[in-house]
Parts: structure tokens; sequence; C-alpha cells
């Protein structure tokens, strides 16, 4: 049985490693310095349903994989990403903006940095060049996390459903009190480990991609995030339980009052007309 590193948080963002190969500027974690990501088949889904334990996207713009500790000289479990740019335009943007891979890295050291969980980003891969296509991307992996969404279905009585409202009605307050917008705030992009309680200092987020920091965020930006977050618990093709009370809860949760939650009832409202969706 192969000996595999344990990693741990002394490995920080201090200690990250630059280089350059073959065509590509490194940026690692010291563990991750012989990640052979380069060399993985991108562009055969065949070839990744092979080499990896799991294809988890595959479009022309992103894909992204899960490989298990051992595989391409991985010390654990991560997930890679590999971001493509595909027309003219966004190349030439490309030459005054982040890549993808490096937007996200950077989004996950500074979430890390403000205390706030999220994969750890480990190795970042960039093509040289100002019209340069793809650049890559791993994270650790979270082995026995379960999304919000997966815990609300699960949970077995309505002392159970108050936690879990409640601690994410938090967490939603504590990434807004940070500056963080989420571009995509949906209750399947925030994990917890399933053998967790459910409280806001237990969730991780993630799927970065769009979002930003801002030194203060508006009330539409809140309330765009609070209305995906709600519309979340209500798919459309099934019923998950999910009542106006529960609703309610999140907001006082978020807002820490009644009168707040009925500031914030409001703004999810207006958003939901806007959109032409009520929740």
């Amino acid at each position: 049985m192969k000996r595999m590193m344990k990693i741990t948080h002394v490995f920080d963002k201090s200690t990250l490693l630059v280089y350059e190969q073959d065509g590509y500027r490194i940026t690692t974690l010291p563990p991750f310095r012989r990640f052979r990501g380069l060399d993985i088949p991108w562009d055969s889904i065949d070839d990744l349903n092979e080499e990896s334990e799991m294809v988890e996207k595959f479009s022309g713009s992103r894909k992204m994989i899960h490989l298990a500790a051992g595989q391409y000289g991985l010390p654990v479990e991560v997930h890679v990403k590999r971001y493509a740019v595909k027309t003219f335009l966004k190349l030439l943007l490309r030459t005054v903006r982040k890549s993808r891979a490096r937007e996200v890295f950077d989004l996950g050291w500074k979430l890390l940095s403000k205390k706030i969980k999220t994969p750890r980003p480990v190795w970042l891969a960039e093509a040289k060049g100002p019209l340069s296509r793809y650049s890559l991307l791993a994270t650790e992996s979270l082995p026995s996390a379960e999304s919000a969404f997966e815990r609300w279905t699960r949970c077995a009585n309505d002392r159970q459903r108050i936690e879990l409202l409640t601690a994410i009605g938090q967490f939603a307050a504590v990434l807004h009190d940070a500056g963080f917008c989420h571009a995509d705030c949906k209750s399947s992009h925030l994990l917890i480990m399933n053998n967790r309680p459910s409280s806001a200092d237990e969730f991780y987020v993630i799927d970065l991609l769009g979002a930003h920091f801002s030194s203060v965020l508006s009330p539409v930006a809140r309330a765009r995030n609070l209305f995906k977050l709600i519309r979340s618990f209500i798919p459309k093709c099934h019923c998950a339980g999910f009542t106006p009370d529960h609703r309610r809860l999140i907001l006082k949760s978020y807002a820490g009052s009644e009168s707040d939650a009925d500031y914030w009832d409001a703004w999810v409202d207006q958003i939901g007309r806007m959109k032409g969706q009520k929740i």
C-alpha cells in the first residue's frame, strides 16, 4: 500500500512555489511539486474517464475531473479544472485580465485568509503568452462532504431543519459581511462534512468562478444572492418540502432580527418580481 503525505495547514499561501514548465507558469504548494497535471488527456472524454476517478464536467470552455491520491503524483485527492478561452474577443480580454483559474485561485486564498472555508487551491498552471487559451486549477477534495440541499433532503425532523436553515442564513451573512458576493449562490454550492453538525462555521463555499469581493456590497447584490439561495430549495421537478416559514427563517438568521428580516423579505420579493419568479 502506497504511503501518502498528509497535507496540513503548515502549507499555506506563504509557501507557494512558482516556476515554469512546458510553456506554463506553475504556482503550487510544495507537496504538489510533482503533480503531473499537464499530462492529463484533457481533449478526450474517453481518456479522461479511463484516467480519472470521475469526469464531472466536459464542455468546450470548462472540464473538471476528480483524481485520487497517487494519480499523476498526487499526495491527496483533488478536483482539477481546465478552463479554455473560446472566442477571439475573450482572448483579447485575457491580455488585461486574470486567467479563469487564477481568478478562482486568488478568491480561494482570500476566503481562507478571512477564515471562510473553501477547498484549498493547491496547484495552478497558466499557459504563457498574451493570447494563451488554457489555465488549470487543482483544489483539495472534500470526500465526505454533502451539499446543503442534500442535507436538507435527509433532515428527519423540524429540529434538524431549523438548525440547518439557521446555519445557512448565518453563513450567508458571514460571506456578505466579508464583502464576498457569489456569482451562483445556491445550496448546492455550500458544502458541509456529513459527520459535522449544521452550524455556520462548518460550511465550505465552492464554485467561485465569477464571484468577487467588494468593500461594501449593495442591497441589490445581497438580495440577488439571497433570492438564488432560497430559490435553490424549490426544485422545478419536485417538492422538497420548503415553505414560506423556511424562507423566513433563513432571512431572520441572515438579518439577526425580525425587523431586519422584513427589510430583506421586501428586497427578495423585488428581485423575484424583476426575474418573474415568485418564491
